[in-house]
C-alpha cells in the first residue's frame, strides 16, 4: 500500500517541476501529428509517379515541408492544380512527435508493475523515431563495380561528383586532388598546396544534355567560352536540363571551369561525369574517350582532369574471384546473384567470403550488398551501405516487445488471479 501512495505523490511532484511541458504532451497533438503523417505518406507516394522515389524523398521526407501540387486527374484538377500546396515535412513531423513523445514520457512516467510496460513501449517508439532521423542524416549509399580478377580499393556515390585532378607523371603511382560537388555548386577559385595551378569554378549543374556540332558551328551557352580539351575539339554542346529524381533516370554533371597560373589563365576547359562511370564514354564515341582524363600538362607534369562520380578511398580491398546467377527454370527471372571475393585488408590478413543476395558483407561498419550483376562482361556491383545508427530500430523493437509482452502479461495475471479469488469465496 505504501508503493502505491508513494507513486503518485512523486507523479504528481515531476509534473509540478516540468508543467511546461504538460501542454507538449498532450494526446490531441499525437492524434493531429499521427494524422499530418498519414497525409505526408499518401502525397509522397503520389508525387512518386512524378519525380520518383529518391525525388520524393529528398522533397517531403527529408525537409522541414515540401510543395505539392493538386493532381490535373484528380475533381477539380484544373482549377486547383496551380496552387502550391504546403505539406510538413518528414523532419518537422518526425521532430515534433519526438518532442511530444517525450514530454509524455517525462510528465507521466510511472514504473509500477500497472505502468511499466506502457513506459517500455514509449520509450522504443522514441528510439524507432530518433533512429529514423539519425539514419535519414547519416546514411551513405555508394556502389562499387568489379571486374573479374580486379581488385578494388574505393566507393563510389551514387548520388554526387567531383571534379577530380590526377597526376600521373609517375608512372608507379598517381596522386589525387577532388573538389567535392558542394564546393563545384558554390563556385569561386580554389586553391590547393598540391596542384600547380588554381581551379575557377565558372558553371555548375546536376545534369545536362550533349551533342557533338558539325566544325562550322559555334558553341553557344554553357559551352561558349570552352576554348581547351574534349568539348572544344568534339564541338560538343551542354545544355543544361533539371536533375532526373525517377529511378531510371540518368543524370550527366557537368562543370565548366578555368586554370589559372598566378593571374594569367591557362584557358578554360568542360568535363561532363557519366553516371555509370566515366569508362563508358570510349564505348559511346572515341572522340569523347578524353572525358575520363583530359591531359593538363604544367611544370613538367602531366596531369588528367574528369568529373566522376564522388569517391571515398577504403583503408582495404576487394578483388573479384568470380561470378555466378541463377534463374528459375524456363525463365529469365534470377533467383541468386552470388559473387566470390577477397577481402584484402592491412598486414595480409586475407578472407574470403561469398556474397549474394541477403547475404551481404560486412566490414569496417559498411555493408556490401548484392547489386548488379553482368556475367557476359564478367563484373558484378555491390551496394554499400554506411549506417552508424543501425542498431537503434532493433533495440527499439525490442523495447516495444518487452512493452507488449509485459502488459499483457501483468493484465492476464491480475485477470487469473481474480478468477482465482472469486473461486476460492464462492467455494
Amino acid at each position: 500500500m505504501s508503493e502505491m501512495k508513494k507513486s503518485p505523490s512523486s507523479l504528481s511532484q515531476r509534473r509540478k517541476k516540468f508543467a511546461w511541458l504538460i501542454p507538449l504532451a498532450d494526446l490531441r497533438i499525437t492524434l493531429t501529428l499521427l494524422s499530418l503523417s498519414m497525409v505526408l505518406i499518401f502525397v509522397a507516394t503520389l508525387e512518386q509517379v512524378r519525380i520518383g522515389i529518391r525525388g520524393a524523398q529528398a522533397e517531403f521526407f527529408e525537409s522541414i515541408y515540401g510543395m505539392w501540387n493538386y493532381p490535373l486527374q484528380f475533381w477539380g484538377g484544373e482549377f486547383l492544380n496551380p496552387l502550391p500546396i504546403p505539406i510538413p515535412g518528414g523532419y518537422l513531423l518526425g521532430g515534433l512527435l519526438i518532442i511530444n513523445l517525450v514530454a509524455a514520457f517525462i510528465t507521466r512516467f510511472q514504473w509500477t508493475g500497472k505502468k511499466m510496460g506502457i513506459q517500455l513501449i514509449h520509450l522504443g517508439i522514441i528510439m524507432l523515431l530518433i533512429g529514423q532521423l539519425a539514419t535519414q542524416a547519416m546514411q551513405e549509399e555508394s556502389r562499387m563495380q568489379i571486374n573479374k580478377g580486379e581488385s578494388k580499393n574505393y566507393l563510389e556515390r551514387f548520388h554526387g561528383v567531383e571534379l577530380a585532378f590526377i597526376d600521373v607523371t609517375n608512372p608507379d603511382s598517381e596522386h589525387v586532388v577532388a573538389l567535392p560537388q558542394a564546393l563545384l555548386e558554390n563556385g569561386g577559385t580554389h586553391y590547393s598546396k598540391d596542384l600547380p595551378f588554381k581551379v575557377k569554378v565558372l558553371d555548375f549543374g546536376p545534369n545536362c544534355e550533349f551533342s557533338s556540332l558539325p566544325p562550322a558551328h559555334m558553341l553557344k551557352g554553357t559551352s561558349a567560352g570552352v576554348n581547351r580539351g574534349v568539348i572544344k575539339s568534339t564541338n560538343l554542346q551542354i545544355n543544361p536540363k533539371p536533375e532526373d529524381f525517377s529511378s531510371e533516370g540518368m543524370n550527366f554533371g557537368y562543370v565548366v571551369f578555368e586554370l589559372l597560373d598566378g593571374a594569367q589563365s591557362m584557358g578554360t576547359w568542360a568535363a561532363i561525369s557519366h553516371p555509370a562511370g566515366n569508362h563508358w564514354w570510349s564505348q559511346i564515341n572515341p572522340k569523347m574517350g578524353d572525358l575520363a582524363f583530359q591531359p593538363i600538362r604544367q611544370d613538367g607534369r602531366l596531369w588528367g582532369a574528369t568529373l566522376r562520380p564522388e569517391r571515398e578511398y577504403l583503408p582495404y580491398s576487394i578483388e573479384l574471384l568470380g561470378i555466378a546467377n541463377e534463374f528459375y527454370q524456363g525463365t529469365e527471372i534470377p533467383f541468386n546473384f552470388e559473387s566470390e571475393i577477397i577481402l584484402k585488408t592491412e598486414g595480409d590478413q586475407n578472407r574470403r567470403a561469398l556474397v549474394y543476395m541477403n547475404t551481404p558483407l560486412r566490414h569496417e561498419g559498411k555493408t556490401f550488398y548484392q547489386y548488379q550483376m553482368n556475367k557476359a562482361a564478367d563484373y558484378t556491383v555491390f551496394q554499400v551501405v554506411r549506417n552508424p545508427s543501425w542498431l537503434v530500430p532493433y533495440i527499439a523493437c525490442i523495447l516495444v516487445s518487452l512493452g507488449l509482452l509485459w502488459q499483457f502479461s501483468f493484465h492476464l495475471a491480475r485477470f487469473l488471479n481474480k478468477n482465482v479469488a472469486s473461486k476460492g469465496s464462492i467455494a
